[in-house]
């Protein structure tokens, strides 16, 4: 359902550009970091990459969600939609998605 405030886009002719890169560090501490076209850390998703690692998920964990992110970042670089900005509505899990507090007993 499209919102009228908001022109609908033709993702058909998009062109998603190869921009960023994941790095593997070699550090154990911060195996991979996702950086952008000049070379920077993304931070949002370096701090999101610290709190996997703490939370004791393996560095071939971080690498995959990295590689999705990279995908992600890239996607909203071509639509030119910052990445805290994005578009919520379209995210969001159908009503009958349950959480996983909804499932404690």
């Amino acid at each position: 359902m499209m919102n009228d405030r908001v022109p609908e886009r033709d993702l058909s002719r998009l062109a998603v550009p190869r921009w960023g890169r994941l790095v593997d560090t070699g550090d154990r501490y911060e195996p991979y970091r996702l950086v952008d076209a000049d070379g920077a850390t993304v931070a949002p998703v370096a701090v999101y990459f610290q709190e996997l690692l703490a939370a004791g998920k393996a560095a071939t964990t971080v690498r995959s969600y990295g590689m999705d992110l990279l995908r992600w970042w890239r996607f909203l670089h071509a639509v030119e939609v910052p990445w805290n900005l994005r578009d919520r509505r379209h995210h969001e899990r159908p009503a009958t998605a349950h959480r996983s507090s909804d499932l404690r007993a």
